[in-house]
Order: structure tokens, then C-alpha cells, then sequence
């Protein structure tokens, strides 16, 4: 595993293992996360691109539905959505040399897809490559690239690109690569504010500019394109909304019933945490979500010296210090209450240390 100190780029050389491992495959899937956002979809589909210049077979299969918003990046449609029931897509993993996992490091993101990667990896000749950024990575890849300073995984794709470049001797950033990596890149930083958004990052997303991603229309596309039922839920959400701790906690609980109410999927849900944010005395934002399995889907967010990933790693999920998200196997009251109570003892810790 690959983590250099913070503020660096990984070299030519660092990334030669995970060059020649993508070099060697002939046929080879690309996934992300469950949930898939901006940063796993930008990177898929700018990788995909490239792998296709080199002559590889590439399939893209993700664990669950694209949001619409990102309908618009070039060949997005060639996405496939995995169901255990579907013999094709299950047979293209066995078959596959390379199956990379994108802006994830633990196989249970990548939802059921894992359960015939590990069985087909066991079988022969697969072998898996992870590429992320995020905390806690876990160890099951042949080769992880997990590179916890990075603003984003398409931070890491551009590095690893144009390493690819130099080894192969040809440019590989057309314009619809530059649209996908500007796509992740603008994402994971929250439009370029977020704390990891280096000189560096800002250099580089110049330079897709100037290879082709349009920043006006790539915001507009992505945060402009609301469906009104997305609107429906935002309005319904935002009523329910509470503060607790003297404001210092704000949390939103949103229901199978609401979203069926208002027409809306759970990826309709993920604008609205910004929201929970809002306020200015909030330190913990806590966004839960009730699945149609009856689990629910918690998301953290959090300023300054806040590490929500520690909670979400303590229930099996993970993330960023100031972003992380799990999956309680738990009705709705017993989730919300235990989070609740989980959240108020982890922020009156937490600013006990941070006093001394």
C-alpha cells in the first residue's frame, strides 16, 4: 500500500506497479462504490476512455443506479447496474483479468458485486487493483493505491494518467477525459472549497480546462438539473430538519414513506445534507435514511477537528474527517436513537480534547 506524506504527488516510478498491472490486463471491469457520486462515476468513465485508446476491453459495472445528473458524461450509458439475477454481467467479472474498484477501499461498497470477485479471483487469474482516497483503507487487493492526502480519486486518476502518458508516449487526456476527471475533481472538493483543495488541485483542474472540460456547463449539469421530485423531497426534508446540543448537532431523518410521497430515489437525498450544514454553530450534521430493506443509511458531516469517520468506522463505515457515511443493519428508531446518543458523546469528547 502506497500512502506518502501529505502535499506530494506520487511519481512516474510509484505508480509503475499499478501502470503494469493495468498494462498487462486484456479485459477489465471497472466499479465504484454503492451510492455512486461524482468522484467514482468522473474517474470510471475517464479511465474507461483511456483503456479503450490502449485497445483493452472495458466494461464499467457498478452496484447500483447512476444518478441522473451525471447522465450527461460521455458514455455514461454504457454502465452497467449489477443484479445477482444477471448471468451476463456476472459472467463478465468471471471472465475479466482486472477488476479496479474505484474511490472505495473496503470490498463492501462494492455490494454484492464483491461476492463473485472474490469467487472468480479464487478460481484463477483475476486480480483486483483499488485506487481511493479515503481513511481506514481495509487490505484486500492485490495492489491498493490509497493516497489519503488527495483532494479526490480523480486527483488520482490525473496523476496516474499522465504518469501513463510518459510510459506509453502518447497523450491520453482527449477532452471527454478532462470532462470526467474536472467532474470528480469539482465533487469531492465541494466546487474546489473543501480543506485537501491544494494549489496543486487548482493547477491541475486548469489544465483540464484547457484540454476540454467547460466549468460552466460541467456546474450546471451537475447542480442545476434537479428533477422536480428531488425538488419535492428537498422541500419536504427541510421542514424536518432539527438542532439539538445548543445547536451544535443538527440531524434529518427521511423516510421509505417520504421519498415515495414525493417520487424520489436515495440518491435524491444526497443534496440535502449540504443543508444540515447550514448553520453556522452546527459542528455534527447527521443525515439518516431509511432503505426499502428496512436498514438505514447514515451520512456525517462535520467542521474543523470533528473526525465523523471515527463513528462511521466504529459501525462498519468509513470516510473523510469531515465526511463519512455507514449502513446500520437497524430499523429507523433504534438507528436514530442510537446515533443520536453515539453523536453527543463523541462531540462533548471532542471538544474536551480539543480545549487542552
Amino acid at each position: 500500500m502506497i500512502i506518502p506524506e501529505y502535499g506530494r504527488r506520487l511519481d512516474e516510478n510509484e505508480w509503475a506497479p499499478c501502470i503494469d498491472m493495468l498494462l498487462s490486463g486484456e479485459h477489465i471491469v471497472l466499479t465504484t462504490h454503492m451510492n455512486s457520486d461524482g468522484d467514482g462515476l468522473g474517474s470510471e468513465v475517464a479511465l474507461a476512455a483511456v483503456l479503450k485508446t490502449l485497445g483493452k476491453k472495458v466494461s464499467i459495472v457498478n452496484p447500483t443506479e447512476v444518478p441522473t445528473n451525471y447522465n450527461f458524461l460521455r458514455n455514461i450509458a454504457d454502465i452497467s447496474v449489477f443484479d445477482e439475477q444477471g448471468e451476463d454481467l456476472i459472467e463478465e467479472i468471471s471472465l475479466a483479468d482486472l477488476v479496479v474498484l474505484l474511490d472505495a477501499n473496503l470490498s463492501e461498497r462494492m455490494g454484492s458485486i464483491w461476492n463473485h470477485v472474490s469467487f472468480a479471483r479464487e478460481l484463477g487469474k483475476l486480480e483486483v487493483l483499488c485506487i481511493d482516497h479515503h481513511l481506514d483503507p481495509e487490505d484486500f487487493a492485490d495492489l491498493m493505491v490509497c493516497e489519503t492526502y488527495a483532494s479526490s480519486t480523480g486527483e488520482l486518476m490525473y496523476d496516474l494518467i499522465t504518469a501513463m502518458e510518459v510510459h506509453v508516449g502518447k497523450k491520453l487526456i482527449t477532452q471527454g477525459v478532462a470532462e470526467g476527471l474536472y467532474v470528480a475533481v469539482m465533487t469531492d472538493t465541494g466546487s474546489f472549497r473543501f480543506p485537501k483543495t491544494t494549489p496543486y488541485v487548482y493547477a491541475l483542474a486548469g489544465d483540464l480546462v484547457a484540454k476540454g472540460a467547460d466549468p460552466n456547463e460541467i456546474y450546471d449539469q451537475v447542480y442545476n438539473s434537479l428533477k422536480p421530485q428531488a425538488l419535492r423531497l428537498l422541500g419536504a426534508a427541510l421542514s424536518e430538519i432539527r438542532l439539538i446540543d445548543g445547536d451544535k448537532i443538527s440531524w434529518l431523518f427521511i423516510s421509505q414513506e417520504m421519498l415515495n410521497e414525493t417520487g424520489s430515489k436515495l440518491f435524491d437525498t444526497d443534496l440535502i445534507i449540504k443543508y444540515l450544514l447550514g448553520v453556522r454553530s452546527v459542528r455534527i450534521a447527521v443525515l439518516m435514511v431509511e432503505m426499502q430493506d428496512g436498514r438505514t443509511k447514515v451520512s456525517f458531516r462535520s467542521r474543523g477537528d470533528v473526525y465523523v469517520n471515527r463513528i462511521a468506522k466504529k459501525y462498519g463505515g468509513g470516510g473523510h474527517k469531515n465526511a463519512a457515511g455507514c449502513l446500520l443493519r437497524y430499523a429507523p428508531e433504534k438507528a436514530t436513537q442510537m446515533i443520536l446518543s453515539e453523536v453527543r458523546s463523541f462531540l462533548k469528547s471532542s471538544e474536551i480534547v480539543n480545549k487542552k
